[in-house]
């Protein structure tokens, strides 16, 4: 890894890092999903830096090392103007590098809720879409929902997601069990704005042009298949894709060695060709 430079650490104002390799291409800012953290994409930014992408990679609010309150926000758009602000913090010190977003899970709600005014972004990515993981507003569960994160936002709810639900690598599974920054609850506050952030993603995305790679395991049982194939078919982009992969789970990017480099190859191809 002799032509990286990482720099491991604050970002902008975030906690996070950044791997660059010399010569690099394209730059791509990852926006993990919920009740994680930066960190664990340590190795998928050192692989796509291998093919001459640039990642830079930070701690969304109330998540890893960033301040808050775990897995907790008042406001879930804060998130997007999170993501807004770090990409201007990076397109200014690299102002030369086409810029890409990647969004896993409830960061692909994230990055489709700020792509309008992400000025400085060339292209999207999202991996295991989180557009039908929440229940929708108008139905029973969405109104209970609404009425308990209205009367107890702070309350914390259980996730119910284990590392045997997110990829089939014992190791990883047992990783991120054992992980102290990832918690098991998160507010009601949260997965309420989360379930709104659904909704409005779902109206927005059709005045999304840019171009767009979406990427799904169909083994998923955390985040439906469904709600990549919604974005896809509802996104304004000409430039859009579904990519599937049979068996594997909802973080395609912690599956087997193999799978993981026919991902990051399909990726770095992906933005090269846009860059």
């Amino acid at each position: 890894m002799s032509a990286l430079s990482p720099t491991i650490g604050p970002v902008s104002t975030f906690p996070g890092f950044e791997v660059v390799p010399r010569g690099a291409k394209a730059g791509l800012v990852i926006v993990h999903g919920i009740a994680e953290h930066s960190a664990r994409y340590r190795h998928a930014a050192e692989a796509l830096a291998g093919r001459n992408i640039a990642c830079f990679v930070y701690d969304q609010r109330g998540h890893g090392q960033s301040p808050g309150t775990r897995t907790h926000v008042s406001e879930f758009t804060d998130f997007a103007a999170d993501l807004k602000l770090f990409g201007a913090n990076v397109r200014q010190r690299f102002p030369e590098l086409p810029l890409f977003v990647w969004g896993h899970s409830m960061g692909s709600v994230v990055v489709l809720l700020a792509a309008g005014d992400l000025a400085w972004a060339r292209g999207f990515i999202t991996t295991g879409c989180a557009l039908d993981a929440m229940p929708k507003l108008d139905g029973a569960a969405g109104a209970l929902l609404r009425m308990a994160a209205a009367l107890a936002p702070r309350l914390r709810i259980s996730l119910g997601i284990d590392g045997t639900a997110l990829t089939q690598v014992v190791e990883e599974q047992r990783r991120h069990m054992d992980d102290p920054l990832v918690p098991r609850t998160a507010s009601l506050g949260l997965l309420y704005g989360f379930a709104r952030a659904c909704r409005a993603s779902r109206a927005n995305a059709p005045k999304i042009t840019l171009p767009w790679l979406a990427v799904h395991g169909e083994a998923d049982k955390v985040c439906p298949i469904s709600g990549s194939r919604a974005l896809i078919d509802t996104l304004g982009s000409r430039d859009k894709q579904l990519v599937t992969y049979p068996n594997l789970l909802h973080e395609v990017h912690n599956e087997d060695e193999t799978s993981r480099a026919v991902l990051f190859d399909l990726m770095s191809s992906w933005i090269l060709e846009r860059a």
